[in-house]
């Protein structure tokens, strides 16, 4: 199996737009179009809703209920700045759970978000290594 990945044709250069036309043209026309019918639309639906029309009051519920947004409140956890490498900030997360301390599920959060800074890490060590490599540094040891 090789290690080597093809470029995806999809991938976007730095500063380029993934949609470089914008929005579809047809969805701002629907909007002028629906937009002065707007409160016989919403009694509409809501009509509806009240007969029993599962879409419409799904429609409905989720305008007046979405879904909550998961927020967590800032978390204080003793130790965690003074931990010394990324292996103690984990365990000092995971010793935070044990201790009642946090959530298991805001410790999967903060877990993942170390995993991507330890991988960040990670990236800009391998870049500054392969420079160094490529460097006239180097060129006199061969």
């Amino acid at each position: 199996m090789s290690s080597t990945r093809k470029a995806s044709p999809t991938v976007w250069k730095p500063g380029q737009s993934g949609n470089p036309k914008g929005r579809t043209p047809g969805v701002e026309r629907i909007r002028q179009l629906l937009e002065p019918r707007r409160e016989e639309l919403v009694a509409k639906a809501v009509e509806l809703a009240l007969k029993g029309d599962s879409t419409a009051l799904r429609i409905c519920m989720d305008r007046l209920a979405p879904p909550p947004r998961s927020e967590s409140a800032p978390v204080v956890i003793p130790g965690l700045a003074q931990a010394a490498t990324l292996t103690d900030k984990a365990h000092r997360i995971i010793e935070a759970v044990g201790a009642g301390e946090i959530t298991p599920d805001v410790a999967t959060q903060l877990l993942n978000a170390l995993a991507a800074y330890a991988k960040a890490v990670e990236v800009d060590e391998l870049a500054r290594r392969v420079a160094d490599l490529e460097s006239d540094k180097y060129l006199d040891l061969i």
